[in-house]
């Protein structure tokens, strides 16, 4: 366990086992601003449809082409899965790790019609979660963010398929 993070996680137990270093931070983040792009501008088609297809995109996009996102993909980084034997990031743990930023979409669809308000949870929410997330970004020794932590994964630079 990460010190300072309250929670078992199911990475604990194979801290000794992953040999990966922690990805470039500065990496992190252009691979993260790309997919919110892509994101926002799923957004942007009428309706629920641009909705729902940011949200599919949010969620399942490190599941995309082995463990890349369209923006893990251009800037050279993967995320995979840090338990024994395991490659890289599946579908199943790129919902697992993206549910945060799930959560702020659902937190939109709900709240998000009060006028005012809504948006201004919404925001507050968004910043709160972002914040976090770079923090223990910056602070774990291997990178791992909250959504790392709850699905056993880690960003890692390169062609990683396989724990040695």
């Amino acid at each position: 366990m990460a010190e300072g993070f309250p929670f078992d996680t199911p990475t604990d137990g194979f801290a000794e086992a992953v040999p990966y270093p922690k990805a470039d931070l500065l990496e992190r983040f252009i691979a993260k601003a790309i997919d919110m792009l892509i994101t926002g501008a799923l957004f942007a088609f009428p309706g629920p449809v641009g909705l729902l297809a940011g949200a599919l995109y949010i969620l399942i996009s490190d599941g995309l082409g082995s463990g890349q996102s369209i923006g893990k993909r251009l800037v050279g980084l993967k995320a995979v899965s840090i338990t024994p034997n395991a490659g890289p990031c599946g579908f199943k743990e790129s919902i697992i790790r993206n549910s945060p930023f799930g959560g702020l979409i659902l937190l939109y669809i709900i709240i998000g019609w009060i006028p005012y308000l809504g948006p201004l949870i919404v925001a507050i929410a968004a910043v709160v979660v972002a914040v976090l997330e770079c923090a223990l970004i910056y602070t774990d020794e291997r990178g791992l963010r909250f959504g790392d932590r709850i699905a056993g994964t880690q960003v890692v630079e390169g062609e990683i398929t396989k724990i040695p």
